[in-house]
């Protein structure tokens, strides 16, 4: 039997609260893998300098320099580069979500999409693409929530990752949204 939903919102996104979602996905799952490169690549500059150092001819270590800090600057910048086109491409689309929230899970669908991307069928007619199903995040050992000052972001393992802005909220479905969290995280530790 389907739970009864505590809740239900429509809402849009916007380019302030997906630049804060992203940035908080990206440090709880990106930045450690990018500082620990970056740390790596820079002592092994490091090394490379002391090398020339003592060897002032050897034209390899300065390559080598170069390189190591190349990467990491590329560490340092493709999250940020991440973050600004997927920052533009979702705030600009014009879509419409809906969250859906039960006790033990939340379902996030797709109300409205975009202007539709034109799709042809073998016979070379133009075909609408449905919407896709709603995703059911269920609160047990897998998810996970993050709440920055502008929105709630709601994981579900490393690969499934939705951002509900605080501002289609209130106060009762903002604490509604936090105490079903906190209530199944407490139920997965017993």
């Amino acid at each position: 039997m389907e739970e009864k939903y505590l809740f239900e919102k429509e809402y849009s996104l916007t380019a302030d609260a997906v630049r804060e979602g992203y940035k908080a996905f990206q440090k709880r799952f990106v930045m450690k893998k990018s500082y620990i490169f970056t740390a790596l690549f820079l002592v092994l500059a490091a090394d490379f300098i002391h090398a020339a150092f003592k060897n002032p001819g050897n034209y390899l270590c300065y390559l080598l320099i170069a390189v190591c800090l190349a990467f990491a600057a590329r560490e340092w910048y493709n999250p940020r580069r991440t973050r600004r086109a997927i920052v533009e491409a979702v705030s600009g689309s014009g879509a419409v979500y809906r969250i859906s929230l039960a006790e033990s899970y939340a379902d996030i669908a797709t109300v409205s999409a975009p202007a539709p991307v034109e799709v042809f069928d073998a016979d070379g007619e133009t075909v609408e693409e449905p919407l896709p199903e709603p995703s059911r995040i269920k609160f047990d050992s897998e998810y996970r929530l993050d709440e920055t000052d502008i929105c709630f972001c709601l994981y579900y393992g490393k690969n499934v990752f939705y951002i509900v802005p605080k501002d289609i909220l209130s106060a009762d479905e903002t604490e509604m949204l936090r105490s079903t969290i906190r209530g199944s995280a407490e139920a997965d530790k017993n």
